[in-house]
């Protein structure tokens, strides 16, 4: 039997190399191409252990699915494909300064922000891929109160 360490290792370069912000049914189906015996229960503890450690990020966008991918920058912003639904990382920098902004307008404690772009992806747009089936049996957990 695999060390969670194992498993851990194996979903992080499951990430690094598929930077779409895949599910965890998606991480769950590929880890047991390596892993045969890795159960679904280990694969959500792992994700929860390196989301609280601050080396993933968990993306709900409001979908039955939470979305995960590694931390790059406190900030950055996401593009979402409408068709196929993979989440990309944007390169750059935007509104560096909105921050202060915010927190200069409202009095709030900003910490941090996250921003969406939404429409089709290059690959969907050329009709370059396919659109994946929307049916899972995996729905988000909640968070413990």
């Amino acid at each position: 039997m695999a060390r969670p360490a194992k498993y851990r290792d194996a979903i992080l370069k499951l990430l690094k190399e598929n930077p779409i912000h895949p599910t965890v049914d998606w991480l769950h189906v590929q880890l047991r191409l390596s892993h045969p015996r890795v159960s679904l229960a280990t694969v959500y503890r792992t994700l929860r252990t390196l989301v609280s450690e601050g080396i993933l990020c968990e993306l709900p966008f409001g979908t039955s699915e939470s979305r995960f991918g590694l931390v790059m920058e406190q900030t950055h912003y996401h593009f979402i494909c409408d068709t196929c639904h993979k989440i990309y990382d944007l390169p750059g920098q935007f509104q560096v300064d909105i921050e202060q902004e915010v927190q200069r307008d409202t009095g709030h404690e900003v910490k941090r922000h996250t921003m969406e772009f939404y429409g089709r992806c290059r690959e969907c747009a050329t009709g370059q891929s396919p659109a994946p089936s929307r049916k899972s049996s995996i729905k988000r957990k909640e968070k413990a109160p």
